[in-house]
């Protein structure tokens, strides 16, 4: 062993039993936890008590398919990108809107990217910015020597008429569409496009979304730790299935024969007599699962994007998602008892109805158990089992993240539990709100 080589391997060891402590004492205390619930809920059932019945029950199917969820994320494998030779033509779409010089970022890393040439085509669109995108996208288009085309909305109608409009000009196989604040990795496009050489069933591929500007502060951290507790392990167990459920608008792909399948009916799509403005990327992803294609994920394709910086804007972020997965929540809801597609259907059929019901149910059982919260006696049983909940959502960043964000994550999930509790009311009732609010 070199000299400089003993300390980094001190520093490993070091860094594997702290990872092994963790997950042992935090795996003891959820397994207690889950013996505990077990009991009450054969307490409840020898007293005759349906409602704590029913609603232990539904908290054990929560933790179930959280358990569930990790199983199947570990299995997880990325698909190979195939040779050269066998690489599709692929069309990169870039929406813009007011972005000014940082989407130079986006198109910049689309040109840099580990693809022939000659099989990639890349497709700006400036959807009626106010300030000098435009001008920026025309420099980009001019020294890239034809390898960008600009393309210009005559006014602001929306990301979705803008992705429309690529979609209705692209000439590759595959598209690939990349938000204008993100920078993907120079080997993101030869990765997203794999799952479908691999699978012809194979619709539309994840890639997966780190943040950009995640040492910007406290803030941008949590997020970024979110990003991999919420959005990598969700996606990564979807994957399984088939069945990712919003392949995100900072990188995804389809199968440009899959998304003009469902063009018109994505892009006049309405809710509730108004239309569908934003959550874009899970729309596409719901009407090409109802075309019956699959959907993955793809870890190995990276990239990089904003956040917001503050708590406000954050919010506003939050709220927007929130609406969105609500509302293609609720669309699907009268899809799921038919032979919406192939097979795997059982999956994310439980996976949309969980996610409409755990925040209600959640809020009647916090109000039945308001008179025990208050007895300063059980505050910090719950405090403690609060702190777990959050610890135990944080356990999957120990497989293959940095120590810092298990606890960056961990306060990430204990701040979620309690301040964003208010998150998925406000949204189901201005769920008809398509304001960007970010812009």
């Amino acid at each position: 062993m070199a000299q400089g080589d003993a300390p980094a391997a001190r520093q490993g060891a070091a860094a594997f039993a702290l990872r092994a402590a963790i997950l042992a004492s935090v795996g003891a205390a959820f397994a207690a936890s889950l013996f505990r619930l077990a009991a009450a809920l054969l307490d409840a059932a020898l007293r005759g008590d349906l409602l704590t019945l029913a609603l232990g029950g539904f908290a054990g199917l929560v933790v179930a398919h959280f358990l569930t969820t990790v199983v199947l994320a570990l299995r997880y494998r990325a698909a190979s990108p195939p040779p050269d030779a066998k690489l599709p033509s692929v069309t990169v779409i870039v929406p813009a809107y007011n972005e000014g010089a940082a989407v130079r970022v986006a198109l910049e890393s689309a040109l840099a990217a580990d693809y022939p040439e000659e099989r990639l085509e890349i497709l700006a669109i400036d959807d009626g910015s106010a300030d000098d995108t435009w001008q920026h996208i025309e420099a980009v288009a001019l020294a890239s020597r034809g390898r960008v085309r600009a393309l210009r909305q005559p006014r602001n109608q929306g990301k979705r008429e803008a992705l429309r409009l690529g979609f209705e000009e692209a000439h590759g196989e595959i598209v690939v569409t990349v938000d204008s604040d993100s920078k993907i990795g120079r080997g993101a496009i030869r990765a997203i496009v794999a799952p479908m050489c691999a699978d012809p069933e194979v619709g539309a591929v994840a890639g997966r979304v780190l943040v950009l500007n995640r040492s910007a502060n406290l803030w941008t951290r949590l997020l970024s730790a979110r990003f991999v507790v919420t959005f990598d392990l969700a996606r990564a167990a979807q994957s399984h299935f088939g069945a990712v459920l919003c392949t995100p608008g900072a990188l995804s792909a389809y199968r440009l024969a899959a998304v003009r399948a469902v063009l018109d009916r994505w892009s006049t799509q309405t809710f509730l007599g108004q239309p569908c403005t934003i959550a874009e990327d899970r729309a596409l992803t719901t009407w090409i699962l109802r075309e019956g294609f699959r959907s993955v994920y793809q870890r190995t394709a990276i990239v990089e994007t904003i956040v917001p910086t503050t708590l406000a804007r954050i919010a506003r972020m939050m709220i927007r998602w929130e609406r969105g997965n609500i509302r293609e929540g609720l669309v699907m809801l009268p899809v799921l008892p038919t032979a919406w597609r192939p097979r795997d259907r059982w999956w994310p059929a439980f996976e949309i109805v969980l996610e409409l019901l755990q925040h209600p149910v959640g809020w009647v059982a916090i109000a039945l158990a308001l008179p025990a919260l208050a007895d300063a006696e059980h505050l910090p049983t719950v405090l403690a089992l609060v702190l777990l909940g959050a610890l135990v959502q944080s356990l999957y960043v120990l497989r293959s993240e940095r120590l810092s964000e298990f606890f960056y994550g961990t306060l990430y999930a204990l701040g979620a539990m309690i301040g964003l509790a208010w998150l998925f009311p406000y949204s189901l009732a201005t769920v008809r709100d398509g304001r960007w609010l970010t812009r």
